[in-house]
């Protein structure tokens, strides 16, 4: 009898390798010296603390030794095991799941390296140190007993990390090594938020964690080869694409805004072959922006017909990144409802990921605009003060769950209850403890949509 047919891939060289990256902020970092932890601390009262004081966050900015090239004061140790929160950007969830799911996929666990990476600093520098990563990792599994000697490698990479992993096979011409790169809430063509984190801001009811991590990465290359370059900048009723001048007019560092502008130009011609990326939907995300005054005025919705003068758009996204520039090109991406943060680790992604690594593709997630939840809820909120989680749905409350959580130990706060008001459903809720919290809103078929949220003490 013949042997059945399986979806495998064709050609297939032999069990691959795979390289895990994390996107930005989601690689612990130590002091080289002393080998203290200066990020990815597992004590969420250290978060909220840092971000109110600062005082635990200025051993991260940037030295003018290192702008000018002199590192290894601050060592990239490991992906995270832990949540961390982040003001604006909410947080980045651990890469335990997604790193158990890749060695499962695997040929064996030893076919699989993380890349802990500076992510304070640029894009090209990370993958340069990736070249010599994976070449070492590649070369160790193919002489491995389990490995082979046609062995390629698959990258899989959350968020900035696949910025990293498209500049290696692009760019630095190393795609050879490479089958194929696995993307996750990329943006490929950067996020407004990078540019609102650069401004002095609007105001907010907790102002001070904005304010803290606007200081940190105000010097820092890696935030700013996350800079929106596609059309972005609403003046009357035309968009245009941010310049070097107008980073310097909202308080930002022209110099390191050039310097990403080029690196991006330098990827848009590099050649994108080989890439599968699975993206989120359905938040509210910053997609343009406006200027006044210095300040970058986010807007949620973006033109259409490429800026000139069509309709305004809400495109959303995974809160983070919006739906189009999470999108490269080739074959149009996976597309999931799910926040930036959670889509390093919700099952549909570990699915993908599972699929790709062995061959036995399924077909990514295409969820459609019914399968949407959207959700929305403050990043930073003041212990003992009420907030709100809405859900934008025609279904009644029974048809949405939700769940309130600490996010490292996972303890379970009351749930919160969900009633109809102004034509959206609304649950409000207050926390009691500094600390990271997590909101999971579950509705449909897909994984619950998380958000990781901050709370620090009010300040009067």
């Amino acid at each position: 009898m013949a042997e059945p047919r399986t979806s495998r891939v064709e050609d297939d060289p032999g069990p691959d390798a795979v390289m895990v990256l994390p996107g930005i902020m989601g690689t612990e970092l130590v002091h080289a010296a002393t080998g203290r932890v200066l990020w990815g601390i597992s004590d969420p009262r250290w978060l909220a603390s840092a971000w109110t004081t600062g005082d635990s966050l200025r051993e991260l900015a940037l030295t003018e030794q290192e702008r000018e090239g002199v590192v290894g004061r601050i060592k990239p140790t490991r992906l995270l095991r832990v949540p961390a929160g982040i003001p604006v950007l909410r947080g980045v969830e651990p890469y335990t799941a997604l790193l158990a799911g890749v060695r499962t996929a695997a040929a064996h666990p030893d076919a699989v390296a993380e890349f802990p990476y500076d992510w304070r600093l640029p894009v090209a520098y990370n993958a340069a140190r990736l070249a010599d990563a994976a070449a070492r990792h590649l070369e160790r599994w193919r002489a491995h007993p389990r490995g082979s000697r046609n062995a390629r490698l698959v990258l899989v990479a959350h968020s900035m990390g696949g910025l990293i992993a498209r500049y290696l096979t692009g760019v630095l011409g190393d795609g050879g090594m490479v089958r194929t790169t696995l993307t996750l809430g990329t943006p490929f063509y950067g996020a407004v938020k990078a540019a609102y984190l650069l401004s002095t801001g609007e105001g907010s009811p907790v102002p001070l964690p904005r304010m803290r991590l606007r200081e940190l990465v105000l010097g820092m290359p890696g935030l700013y080869d996350l800079l929106p370059v596609y059309r972005c900048l609403g003046e009357g009723d035309r968009s245009r694409r941010l310049t070097p001048a107008d980073i310097a007019a909202i308080g930002g560092d022209p110099l390191l805004a050039e310097q990403s502008f080029a690196m991006h130009e330098r990827l848009r011609r590099a050649d994108g072959g080989g890439l599968r990326s699975l993206i989120g939907v359905g938040l509210p995300t910053m997609q343009s922006m406006s200027v006044v005054d210095g300040v970058v005025h986010p807007r949620y919705t973006i033109e259409g017909d490429l800026g000139r003068g069509a309709r305004r758009e809400d495109r959303r996204g995974d809160s983070t990144v919006y739906r189009d520039s999470a999108s490269p090109p080739g074959p149009p991406p996976g597309v999931l409802p799910q926040s930036h943060a959670a889509l390093a680790k919700c099952r549909e992604s570990i699915a993908f990921v599972h699929a790709e690594i062995t061959g036995h593709r399924q077909g990514p997630p295409m969820a459609g605009r019914g399968d949407e939840v959207r959700v929305d809820l403050p990043d930073v909120v003041a212990v003992g003060e009420p907030f709100d989680i809405v859900v934008e749905t025609a279904d009644g409350p029974a048809a949405v769950s939700c769940t309130l959580e600490e996010a490292t130990t996972g303890d379970q706060l009351p749930p919160p209850l969900f009633v109809r008001r102004d034509g959206v459903l609304v649950a409000t809720a207050r926390v009691v403890q500094p600390g990271l919290y997590r909101v999971a809103v579950k509705q449909g078929s897909y994984s619950a949509v998380e958000q990781l949220m901050l709370a620090v003490p009010a300040i009067a």
